[in-house]
Order: C-alpha cells, then structure tokens, then sequence
C-alpha cells in the first residue's frame, strides 16, 4: 500500500529539491544538444525530465511492504525505471554503440529492466530489491562501454564518466550494507544520479572543448599552408612574369639578329642581280658572270640560315622518346659527319672516352653532338694539332645523372661570354670565324627538351669545354670502345 503521509516534510523537501536539480539538468543537456547536436543529448533531457517528475509527484509515496503491488506504484515504478533506461541510452549514444560482442553486452545489461517493467505492466508483484537491481544494471552496461572508450580515447574524460556511472548500480548495495532502510534509497539514488548528470555535462563540455580546440589548430594551419601556397604562387607569378619578359626580349632580339642577318645577303643578291640584268641589257654579259657565283653563294648562306632556323623551330615541337643510346657510337658518327664538309688539311684528332648507355632521345642528341663538335671543328681551325675530347662522367645520386664534356684546343673565349653563347644569334668571334650564331642555340634546345641543361668554360685563346647534362643514365654497364 502506498502510505503519502509517512513522508515528512524535510524528506519531501530533499525530493523536492532533487527533482529541481533533475530540471535543471535537463535543461543544460538540452542546451548542449541545441548548440552542437550531440548525439545522445535528447535522450538524456528525457531522461532527467522523467526522473524530475518522479521526484517531484510520486517520490513522497513510500511503499509499507517488500513488493511493488499497487497499480500508482507499478506505474511510477515504469516511470523512474523508463528514466533510468533513456540516462543509460544517452550515455550509450554519447559514447557510440559499437560494433559486435560489445553491443549485444550493453544490450544485455539493458534487458532486465525492460523484463520487469513488462512485469509490473502485466500485474506481476516484483520485489523492489529485485526492481532496483534489474533496472540499474543499464547503467553498468554504459560503464563499461565507457570504460572501453577510455583505451581508445584517452584524455576525454571517460574513466571519471565510468566510475560515476559505477556508483549508480552500487549505491543500493552500499546503503542496504549500511543498515539504510530500501524505502529510503531513492534519496541517495537522486543525489548519485545528480552528481552522475554533473559529471556527464563536466565531460561533454570538456570533449567540445578538445575538439574545438583541434579544430581551430586545423584551421589556423591550414590558414597557414593557404598563405604559404598564396605566397609561393605570387612568387612563381612574379618569376613566370620576368621570364616571360625575358623570352619576350629574347625574342625581339633573335627578331633582329634574324632580319639583319637575312637582309644583308638578300640585298647583296639584289644589288648584284640589278647590276647584272644592267650589264645584260648594255651586251656586257661579264659583269653578269663574275655576279652569279657570289649570288649563289649569298642564296646558300641564306638557305643555310633559313634550315637552320626551321631545325630550331621543330626541336619544340618534337615528342621525347626515350630509348638506351650509346654515346660513344653517336659521337664518333657526329665527328664523321661533320666531317664530311671539311678539308683533309687542317682535320681535329677525335678522342672519345668511354662512356656509358643513357636513357635518352637519339634523335634529339645527334644534332647537339653534331653542333658541338661543328663548332669545336671550326674554332680549332688553324691550331698546331687541332684536337677535340669527348667524355663523360655519372653524377648525382645513385650515378643517375651524366655530364657530357665536349673540349677543345682552340682559340676559346672571354669567360663572361659563358652565359650567352648559347642564346640565338650570338657570335662571339663574328669578325674572324663564319656562322649565324645559331648552332649552340640548337644544342640547348635539344638537351633541355630532355630535362638537362647547359653550360660552357673556358679562357681566351685556352680552348673551350661545352658541357650538358641529361638526368637518366642507365649505370648497369659502360661500353669499352677505342
């Protein structure tokens, strides 16, 4: 039987008091779900609402025998035990149900208290030690499952959450032990599930703390790295643009050197045809005789050009294929080549070292080694004992990368020329030696179309060593050939 007036004042205020406590957390876990929707908050505003109004309505009735028996008291018992169930659901969804043998345990440690509310649904009389076991099993379930969580996120608070949890199934086994009536549990089950409600609301708003705290370093970095890239970009912008000037100036120049180079010959053919056809119309044909053959020979200077500037212009846009190439072989059929043009007296001795194969484009390295050599030809022209040296050596990691050295004995140049003779159209010893200063230019073009690059040493009247380097060797065997 339900016996109201047993309950005295003081008691009622406690529970008066803690059910005030129940809405307020209530209302702080609804705050939180409000502002971040976190999973499980709803479930334990409901809760913590359900449990209010238990101690609010129904906590005064004190039941006189061992058994829930009255339909009032079956039906407030449903209540605090539904209370009970949606905290512990809360909790298991804060956490994250897991995954197999685990979710069927937090499972299990719920299922005594759904049985028993069941019971007292269907009229059965369940004793309240019983009740009280059954239905603060849930709460052990969620213990552990917080527990668990502690191993794999440390740092979050979960070992605080488990032990408070703890407390909650413990509590009446601790107060019965200590002589305290069953009646008079439910005032220190509303305190432990009030410090329990703390302690939940503590942790949350710690893990937001953290993850809020994580998530403004990712983007205070990542802040950071867009500045980094915004910089390295203007940077690059910056460097494009003056290369871009660079090429544009390059090209007006290579537009000059073009038009004046093809203009004299052009207009020396012209005058002399004028002179000629002059000569043709007053019957003196010698004039045209002694024309004709210095006409040809401007339209070949010209035609030479011309192929010349053509072999540049398709160096761009031919495809790189790369296959093994054998240095040695390529630079002795460069050196026949060349020197098919030129006069026995007067021929460079060829010294070529061993070199190794090297992933390259065969069709993109004869003409560097037939320009190469070309120019060495010419420049040692009128040397004692005109020689010219073709080595190589690996470098860079592993010997992955190779530098080919093209020397000669001849007569050289300034070493602050070193950085143009491979630009279009420069001669350095315009005065002396013949050319159209584009041969070099063909050289760069070539190797670095390959990924390599170019350089040159030398010393006035010292010889010269021109040089380039390809990035991919293949160091497994390196031919031994005279």
């Amino acid at each position: 039987m339900l016996a109201n007036p047993s309950a005295t004042l003081p008691q009622l205020g406690i529970l008066g008091f803690e059910g005030a406590a129940f809405i307020v957390l209530a209302g702080l876990f609804a705050a939180v779900w409000w502002r971040g929707r976190e999973a499980g908050m709803r479930w334990l505003v409901l809760g913590f609402l359900l449990a209010a109004a238990w101690y609010l309505v129904a906590g005064g009735m004190l039941s006189t025998g061992p058994t829930i028996e009255t339909w009032p008291e079956r039906i407030w018992s449903v209540v605090i035990a539904t209370a009970v169930l949606c905290v512990s659901a809360g909790v298991v969804r804060y956490l994250g149900l897991p995954a197999g043998p685990w979710r069927w345990a937090v499972l299990a440690c719920s299922a005594p208290g759904l049985v028993l509310m069941l019971g007292l649904l269907a009229g059965l009389d369940v004793s309240h030690r019983v009740f009280h076991v059954g239905v603060l099993m849930a709460y052990a379930g969620a213990a552990g499952l917080a527990l668990r969580r502690a191993t794999t996120a440390p740092g979050d608070g979960h070992v605080v959450l488990g032990l408070a949890l703890l407390v909650q199934p413990a509590t009446p086994f601790v107060m019965l032990a200590a002589g305290v009536p069953p009646v008079q549990l439910k005032y220190f089950a509303g305190l432990s599930l009030a410090i329990f409600g703390m302690v939940l609301l503590t942790v949350s708003l710690l893990r937001r703390h953290r993850a809020l705290a994580v998530e403004v370093g990712l983007r205070t970095a990542a802040e950071a790295q867009l500045r980094d890239a915004n910089s390295r970009l203007e940077a690059r912008v910056q460097e494009r643009t003056a290369d871009l000037h660079e090429l544009i100036k390059g090209l007006e120049a290579f537009n000059r050197g073009v038009s004046h180079d093809l203009r004299g010959p052009l207009a020396g053919m012209s005058s002399l045809a004028r002179m000629a056809a002059e000569g043709m119309e007053r019957g003196d044909e010698s004039l045209a005789r002694r024309a004709l053959p210095t006409i040809a020979r401007q339209c070949d200077v010209s035609v030479n050009l011309v192929s010349t500037l053509l072999d540049l212009a398709r160096l761009g846009d031919t495809p790189v294929r790369r296959e093994a190439v054998n240095l040695h072989e390529l630079a002795r059929s460069a050196f026949d080549e060349v020197m098919l043009g030129t006069p026995e007296e007067g021929r460079p001795v060829l010294h070529c070292a061993d070199m190794p194969l090297v992933q390259a484009d065969s069709h993109l390295l004869r003409p560097v080694f037939v320009n190469l050599i070309a120019n060495a030809v010419k420049f040692t022209r009128g040397q004692l004992a005109p020689r010219i040296e073709v080595e190589a050596f690996a470098e860079g990691p592993e010997g992955q990368g190779l530098s080919v050295y093209v020397r000669d004995n001849g007569v050289g140049f300034p070493p602050e020329e070193a950085e143009r003779i491979f630009e279009p159209l420069v001669r350095v010893h315009a005065a002396t030696h013949e050319g159209h200063g584009l041969g070099l230019s063909i050289v760069r073009r070539a190797v670095e179309a390959m990924g390599g690059q170019v350089w040159a040493t030398s010393s006035q009247g010292g010889g010269a060593s021109l040089c380039f380097r390809l990035p991919a060797a293949l160091p497994a065997k390196a031919l031994s050939q005279a």
